[in-house]
């Protein structure tokens, strides 16, 4: 990755095309917030475009992750199926793995951008697919055996990390993000999401990989000052710090429900959450769920 590469997300300045939000919030203490999201019609080739950089800009880190052991003796010429480390990341993994990736970078969106009133700003300093080992792992067994029917097994750890920061650049609040993308519907999956949301985890168990991964890009200003607000946030006493910990569950799925307008329970949390915090529930209504990922992840191929 060139250092002039910005950790900084990409704008979707077209999201609204893409998406019809709507929800309710509860007055309970803490509040839930229930928000549906469901595909429009006739979206533009334009935000097409948007979604696809933004997601190939994600998953950036992981790929200057796999060529970093080699350094500078990773010329432009090796580039290729046999030497390039990162050869076939992500794209050539089978369908769950990429319905994964995909549900991350979902939830990213949707905490940047729905979760919260107006004047919040939930940030996602960077994705952490980096972190994904055995993904790492898997995709030079495939290159090996020419093996690309092979799936992966989700990673662990946080889905998504989400903070709001204040002026001072000290981090104040911090949202555990958890999401599931299947093409079809599984209520398990969306009782799995609370479940795990449900753990008394007071910091992100993530924090040390969001730094190792902001550190990928050495001249950027902006993973700077996130690398700093992470290390202050955590040195900081995790039992007398204020910092507010926030949850949201994202469900995607394919299969639209019948009898209901949702899947998910609307007007209080799912009976598996017991986490007592203000939690959001996304669900995303997508027809056609695996034919999109397919389509866009298959635009990495041509890719440089």
């Amino acid at each position: 990755m060139s250092n002039k590469t910005s950790a900084k997300l990409l704008d979707l300045t077209l999201l609204d095309s893409w998406l019809g939000a709507s929800g309710t919030t509860s007055n309970d203490t803490p509040p839930y917030t229930y928000l549906l999201f469901k595909e429009l019609d006739d979206v533009p080739d334009e935000f097409w475009d948007e979604l696809f950089k933004y997601i190939n800009h994600a998953h950036e880190g992981a790929r200057q992750a796999l060529r970093k052991p080699l350094g500078d003796t990773l010329h432009p010429l090796h580039h290729g199926k046999d030497k390039d480390p990162a050869f076939g990341y992500p794209q050539k993994f089978g369908d769950t793995a990429l319905q994964g990736f995909f549900g991350e970078i979902v939830a990213g969106v949707i905490a940047e951008n729905y979760v919260g009133e107006d004047d919040i700003n939930w940030e996602v300093p960077v994705y952490l697919f980096r972190t994904h080992v055995v993904a790492f792992q898997q995709l030079e067994y495939m290159k090996q055996t020419d093996n690309w029917e092979r799936q992966i097994v989700g990673r662990t750890g946080d889905d998504g990390l989400a903070f709001i920061r204040d002026d001072d650049n000290k981090i104040v609040a911090w949202l555990a993000c958890e999401a599931k993308c299947t093409r079809n519907h599984s209520a398990g999956l969306i009782a799995d999401n609370h479940e795990k949301l449900s753990q008394s985890i007071k910091r992100p168990i993530d924090l040390l990989r969001l730094i190792d991964a902001l550190e990928d890009y050495k001249n950027d200003k902006y993973a700077r000052n996130w690398i700093k607000a992470i290390r202050d946030y955590y040195w900081a006493d995790i039992n007398k710090n204020s910092v507010e910990r926030c949850d949201l569950s994202v469900y995607i799925c394919g299969q639209l429900p019948e009898r209901n307008d949702s899947w998910i329970v609307t007007d209080n949390p799912h009976s598996q959450y017991t986490g007592d915090r203000e939690l959001t529930s996304a669900e995303v209504h997508l027809p056609k769920v695996s034919e999109l990922i397919k389509s866009l992840y298959s635009r990495m191929e041509s890719e440089k």
